[in-house]
């Protein structure tokens, strides 16, 4: 895999030092319950016309099982409140992986805290040598949500970005 310097349009940006230190975090964490080591590849491209940005980050390695994720994203819904009152929701969905194959899923955040609810996705794939995800976040100098971006939305988005990142050697 690689990042190319744009995708769909959109230029390849340079965050701040700890917002790339939070996409790391993320992408390890997220990695750990699949087994997933390797070579980092990352990039933020900045989409203008919906004023958010679109993260692509993954692995690339060996030795990768995807039949792992069934039992990550095969799941019901999880529901939590945090003792504050604050409510989570998180929807895990298996999805169609595209003609570059392996497994997919989509896992979708939603957060209440009193009056206010936020909505985050992220989708995954997983071959047996790459492992990417793609989601939407919104640029930290603006008070904008990020709507409309569930599965079937970033799902569409996961399999147009894969042969864009995704390289056979």
């Amino acid at each position: 895999m690689s990042a190319p310097k744009s995708i769909f349009g959109f230029a390849q940006i340079q965050p701040q030092a700890a917002t790339l230190g939070t996409i790391q975090s993320e992408l390890a964490k997220g990695a750990a319950p699949l087994g997933v080591t390797g070579s980092q590849v990352m990039a933020v491209y900045d989409d203008p016309a919906h004023d958010v940005y679109l993260i692509f980050a993954g692995y690339n390695g060996s030795g990768f099982v995807p039949d792992k994720m069934k039992p990550v994203f095969d799941v019901a819904p999880l529901y939590t409140t945090d003792g504050t009152g604050d409510h989570l929701v998180e929807n895990h969905v298996m999805i169609d992986a595209g003609p570059h194959g392996g497994q997919a899923g989509c896992v979708s955040s939603a957060i209440q805290s009193g009056g206010l609810a936020a909505e985050s996705t992220v989708c995954v794939w997983m071959t047996a040598t790459t492992m990417g995800t793609v989601t939407y976040y919104p640029k930290p100098d603006h008070q904008q949500m990020v709507f409309g971006t569930g599965p079937e939305v970033l799902g569409k988005v996961m399999r147009d970005l894969r042969p864009l990142v995704e390289h056979q050697s």
